[in-house]
């Protein structure tokens, strides 16, 4: 056993050696990947919330609602509710983005970030960016291969005075050909304003085929609150089978079904505030606006949005909450 002692001193002497080399390497490590971190990039797009000329501080709001502070010495230059494009980088510890490059966009009324140009989707195409219209209105059109428009519509935005942020949410009609463009515009009067035109891809041309339920005059001549009719409608194909049928029925009819009879009995300015799938259960949570019609319409309108979404496969009952 005395024999033994010396030969594990010494064994731990060696290990103890060992770990203090290693201990000794581990700063010029970690002092490399620090270096490393205070280079990475960084480019975003914001509309500028507040302005601090002593410290060169500029706070930016993004298109997700994050608040960014950006370090740059041209802050004299700059007036809030502005839309500012950064390039620059960030300090890993105080995590102020240090600018390199800042651009203030002024001239384009609308600004898309997402998608970009040329990029391959599928339905629905999600929209991001920024605009600032006189109306407080982003106009929208779908045009195909050929250049003839197929869907169109418009969205609100929050603000008038300043730049807004957006996210728009557009479930594609049936297209022919995978190409197609998206056109977005602003209105000043009745004249299209800062036109900005995106071409995209569409994945597949596949379709998902729908139900949607009227009102029919002509059908119902007993004048039934409760009588509704079924629409078939085909779009680009999609996984969210249930939001795409709300938002068909809230478009209502087409010309051609309203030649036949066919209308809604929805308000028009009736908008989804939530809509979820739970348990077979579907939830929906639509604006107050929904309640300004008569007792006889309202009916109407609450058996039109249950029998299309109890057309959905997974749904077996409805839920409809006025907020």
């Amino acid at each position: 056993m005395k024999r033994l002692i010396p030969i594990l001193l010494i064994t731990l002497s060696l290990t103890g050696i060992g770990c203090l080399e290693k201990a000794l390497e581990y700063p010029k490590n970690t002092e490399n990947s620090h270096v490393e971190m205070e280079k990475q990039e960084f480019s975003t797009v914001g509309i500028i919330r507040s302005i601090n000329s002593e410290s060169g501080l500029v706070q930016i709001e993004t298109v997700d609602g994050f608040v960014e502070e950006v370090k740059t010495d041209l802050v004299e230059a700059f007036v809030e509710g502005s839309l500012l494009e950064v390039h620059g980088w960030r300090n890993p510890t105080s995590l102020i983005v240090e600018a390199d490059l800042v651009n203030i966009i002024d001239v384009e009324k609308i600004k898309i970030l997402s998608p970009n140009s040329e990029a391959t989707i599928i339905s629905p195409l999600i929209v991001e960016g920024f605009a600032k219209t006189n109306d407080g209105k982003i106009y929208w059109r779908i045009k195909d291969s050929n250049n003839a428009v197929q869907l169109s519509g418009f969205n609100s935005i929050d603000n008038v005075s300043s730049y807004s942020a957006f996210r728009i949410e557009i479930y594609l009609p049936a297209l022919e050909d995978e190409n197609f463009t998206l056109e977005m515009f602003s209105k000043q009067s009745t004249v299209e304003v800062g036109l900005v035109s995106l071409p995209l891809n569409l994945l597949s041309t596949n379709t998902s085929e729908l139900v949607v339920y009227f009102a029919n005059d002509k059908t119902n001549t007993t004048r039934d609150c409760g009588a509704v009719y079924p629409v078939k409608r085909e779009v680009s194909q999609t996984s969210a089978t249930g939001r795409a049928s709300l938002i068909e029925l809230l478009n209502g009819p087409s010309e051609s079904e309203r030649y036949q009879g066919y209308r809604s009995s929805i308000p028009y300015n009736a908008v989804i505030k939530s809509f979820v799938i739970s348990d077979s259960v579907a939830k929906i949570t639509i604006s107050k606006d929904f309640t300004k019609t008569t007792t006889c319409e309202r009916k109407r309108a609450e058996e039109q949005i249950k029998q299309t979404l109890l057309g959905i496969e997974s749904v077996e009952g409805v839920v409809i909450e006025v907020e």
